[in-house]
């Protein structure tokens, strides 16, 4: 497990940054209707012309992800051509993609019909409600960096910092959940009150791998795979480490079951040969483009180094962050510090004037009033709503 773990913070000798962008998908007339599968088969496989992957979400959210590209600009200009040429597509099948970091316009339901997110489903119904929001219902920003050739663990500190800045900085999605609790960031709320085993940060150490390694035999077993792809959902409290020592009546783990449990593990910072940052929510075109920009800017060596040194433990910040946004006074001065050190070190030259002006804008529109985007909303979501008409129906 150690070698497996130290593999995935090996540095493949590039600098690259990637983007991965996920929409709720309806039929007119309604914003119930979710679309059905055979109304996605077409589109789960799909490469589009700059390079970009779609695959289906399992409530139906198209995803899509784009090849890793030198820059972010690259990365920025190949998401929009590629979602531009998605869209097109999607409504000649009569399907509207929203921008919708939390869709509550509906009963979280599954449409994907494979064992794998069928067992993801029994096992987080075990756990309360929000793994079926999580799943069916929510859509992000995703973006992924390489490692740092010369420093392979640096950007995996800094990303940790950085991680509840950035919810705070980019919350899109305020509401409350089906408990009646408000937060900034609905989006991440739901994920953070999933299994905390697979959710939660990663203890940030000296030894990342380490790290990792013990992270992922310490989160509980979602599910164990049998003959013909079937899924055995175990007891609940079987961790990875407990099946390695003492089995499982099912079976033995094997290195193909190591793999598959590491991808049902869901940190705000993913490392998989590369980091994926997994904190935003889903975002419009413009601050979407800003806070690729940003987090590139950030990682590089001169930025990075700034920011490690000027901004303190964020440790103890992730619950208010998604609590509060930039209204809790310490994370509102982390986010301009953020924003000064990326500024100072964004070359319009290199970027372009359009993206480094838009960084301006955000900082000035936003951050400098302690304003996150999801204030702009009108109505704040809420998971009670969908919930509420179903019981009125009945």
């Amino acid at each position: 497990m150690t070698a497996y773990a130290e593999s995935v913070f090996t540095p493949c000798g590039r600098d690259l940054v990637g983007i991965e962008l996920e929409w709720p998908l309806h039929r007119p007339p309604g914003v119930e209707t979710r679309p059905a599968h055979a109304d996605l088969a077409s589109f789960d496989g799909l490469r589009l012309g700059a390079g970009s992957r779609v695959t289906i979400e399992p409530g139906g959210q198209v995803e899509l992800s784009t090849a890793p590209f030198p820059t972010a600009a690259g990365a920025l200009s190949a998401a929009q051509a590629d979602s531009d040429a998605l869209f097109a597509l999607l409504h000649r099948a009569d399907l509207v993609p929203c921008t919708l970091a939390v869709d509550d316009r509906r009963r979280p339901q599954r449409i994907l019909d494979k064992s794998r997110y069928g067992a993801m489903e029994e096992f987080f119904a075990g756990q309360g409600w929000a793994g079926a929001w999580m799943m069916n219902n929510t859509t992000s920003t995703q973006i992924n960096l390489s490692h740092d050739a010369a420093d392979p663990v640096g950007r995996w500190d800094l990303l940790h910092r950085l991680a509840p800045v950035l919810i705070a900085a980019f919350s899109n999605s305020p509401g409350v959940d089906v408990h009646g609790r408000r937060w900034a960031c609905l989006r991440q709320a739901i994920w953070w009150s999933i299994d905390p085993g697979r959710t939660r940060p990663v203890r940030v150490a000296a030894d990342p791998a380490r790290a990792w390694a013990d992270y992922a035999l310490d989160a509980p077993v979602m599910f164990i795979t049998g003959p013909d792809d079937t899924r055995v959902v175990p007891a609940p409290g079987l961790t990875f480490r407990d099946w390695l020592t003492h089995g499982h009546p099912a079976g033995w783990p094997t290195v193909d079951d190591l793999r598959s449990h590491l991808t049902t593990l869901f940190p705000p910072v993913r490392p998989r040969g590369w980091l994926e940052l997994r904190v935003l929510d889903a975002l419009p075109e413009w601050i979407r483009s800003v806070a690729v920009l940003a987090v590139a800017t950030a990682v590089r060596d001169d930025a990075r180094r700034e920011l490690l040194r000027r901004l303190p433990d964020t440790g103890g910040l992730w619950l208010p962050a998604i609590r509060d946004g930039l209204a809790d006074p310490a994370l509102a001065g982390q986010a301009e510090i953020f924003f000064e050190v990326v500024t100072a070190h964004l070359d319009p030259a290199t970027v372009g004037p359009e993206l480094a002006a838009r960084v301006a804008e955000f900082r000035a529109r936003y951050v400098a009033r302690r304003r996150c985007p999801g204030d702009d909303r009108p109505v704040p979501f809420d998971l009670r709503a969908p919930l509420l008409r179903t019981a009125g129906a009945a």
